[in-house]
């Protein structure tokens, strides 16, 4: 398949996404077009999800998600893939296209999206089939979702932040409503429903909130030679990021160089070598697993000739510490995947059959 993916963060795989973080991009292999027939998503009883996606149009000329391909697809961890009609897809406007939000918690229990009928942003449990509805309103004659949905540690909190040039930051609570807005500009990384502290995210800078007064620590521009940029997420007062080769430029090498982990309230780094494929060509943090991991979705190619060929998206659990990587999915369906968004990755690990590892062709401006 071939993907933008989108962390919830922005947080996400973005083109991969997942998002992020704020929201990243990686590519997978792709095989077939618009054509393929998948039933519904039942109204109760679906299994945990791993990622959903808007696949691209084969027939359309810049690949987009016209005809079927305007419906979200959600994959089950299982395999298992439904169509979600219920949520905006792919909206055309009079010039250009562009997608609704969607987002899955990090079991895959619970989904989020703009409901198409009437705009309502909307949270569903996909076993149950219960569904909550967010104090949020929808910006008027907005072509897609003028904003991103990212779920903050589990299915019990939403974040919803707008991708306007004045982005602002809502979190809401899904079962009671009660809902938190922050300053403009930043992004939320991090919420504990224990202690209370927020972590926001703009620009080079953290804040923190809830531990007395405000406090706002800058992160550093390099990791030894190379540009930070890309996906962050936060979990306990600590941030992790990827530090790719190079800045996107004409075709950027974008191999990740450092994984870097900063202190929140004061912005010490500390960096070690990523331990993940030889063909890993992108790659950006999802979220925090635990005290000690991080969730990464990774994209891979091989090299040739003439054009490299994309592998898949993959999600590996990385040690923060040691920078140890452990394969736990690969993200595959046989559509081309124009823009995908991950969750499910907090569930049980499961040994994935990684395939071969190639060595890493040219890339970028060389």
């Amino acid at each position: 398949m071939i993907t933008r993916l989108s962390a919830a963060a922005a947080v996400a795989l973005l083109a991969c996404g997942l998002a992020a973080p704020a929201t990243a991009a990686t590519t997978a292999t792709a095989t077939n077009t618009a054509k393929a027939a998948f039933p519904e998503l039942p109204g109760s009883g679906a299994g945990p999800a791993g990622f959903a996606y808007l696949c691209g149009n084969a027939k359309d000329i810049a690949g987009e998600p016209t005809g079927a391909c305007t419906t979200w697809r959600l994959v089950a961890k299982d395999g298992t893939i439904h169509t979600v009609p219920e949520a905006l897809g792919w909206e055309q406007g009079k010039d250009w296209g562009d997608r609704g939000a969607f987002a899955i918690s990090p079991d895959g229990t619970r989904i989020a999206f703009q409901r198409a009928a009437d705009d309502t942003v909307v949270v569903r449990d996909l076993a149950s089939g219960e569904t909550w509805s967010m104090p949020y309103k929808v910006r008027a004659s907005s072509v897609g979702s003028p904003f991103t949905l990212k779920f903050v540690r589990d299915g019990s909190q939403l974040a919803i932040t707008t991708t306007a040039d004045a982005a602002q930051a809502t979190l809401v609570q899904v079962e009671t409503g009660k809902a938190r807005k922050f300053s403009k500009g930043f992004a939320v990384l991090d919420a504990d429903p224990g202690s209370g502290r927020v972590t926001l995210h703009a620009g080079r800078v953290f804040r923190t909130l809830g531990d007395g007064r405000p406090v706002s620590a800058k992160i550093p521009e390099y990791a030894g030679k190379h540009l930070i940029w890309g996906a962050f997420a936060a979990r306990d007062g600590r941030a992790a990021n990827l530090v790719p080769k190079d800045p996107p430029a004409c075709g950027p090498d974008t191999t990740p160089v450092w994984l870097t982990t900063f202190d929140t309230r004061t912005g010490a780094m500390k960096k070690v070598r990523p331990r993940l494929p030889a063909d890993v060509y992108q790659a950006d943090v999802v979220d925090w697993l635990n005290g000690r991991e991080i969730v990464v979705s990774a994209g891979r190619e091989r090299p040739g000739k003439k054009e490299n060929t994309v592998v898949g998206s993959y999600v590996y659990v990385m040690d923060v510490r040691t920078g140890a990587a452990d394969l736990v999915a690969k993200l595959s369906t046989r559509e081309r995947v124009f823009y995908a968004t991950m969750g499910g990755y907090a569930t049980p690990r499961s040994t994935v059959a990684a395939g071969p590892v190639a060595k890493a062709g040219k890339r970028g401006c060389e």
